[in-house]
């Protein structure tokens, strides 16, 4: 019986510690900021310089976004948005630029990554989900 106070108290003082520094911390950029959301289209379309650059304007101005880039070709677009203020298929109809281009979404490889970033940045998240102060 005395074992088990004795856990208790260590398992009870160590939630007390964790919670006390996860508020007293300070915060990392990426807790701070709202996160956004990465994604690029392949399109199928004639698209040239002049007119692949006023796209990117007209993506990029679009309350939401963050940034629009093509690549030189036109033929790929990447975009990181605010996932709460617009919707990956609204930015798939500005692509279209009106129905002239064919807009396909492209999926993104992502490799595995190390082991001892991802370590890291569990710890980050655990620590800010015991964070009140957001």
């Amino acid at each position: 019986m005395k074992t088990i106070k004795l856990l208790f108290l260590v398992v009870a003082t160590g939630v007390v510690v964790l919670f006390g520094y996860a508020n007293v911390r300070q915060r990392s950029p990426t807790e701070i900021l709202k996160p956004v959301n990465l994604i690029s289209f392949e399109m199928r379309g004639d698209l040239n310089t002049e007119a692949r650059l006023n796209l990117e304007k007209k993506v990029s101005a679009v309350p939401g976004v963050t940034a629009c880039s093509l690549n030189k070709e036109g033929n790929v677009a990447s975009i990181t948005f605010y996932p709460d203020r617009i919707t990956d298929h609204r930015l798939a109809g500005l692509l279209s630029d009106g129905g002239r281009l064919e807009v396909l979404p492209k999926e993104i490889s992502s490799a595995g990554g190390c082991p001892v970033h991802q370590l890291g940045t569990s710890f980050q998240k655990f620590m800010s989900s015991l964070d009140i102060r957001n």
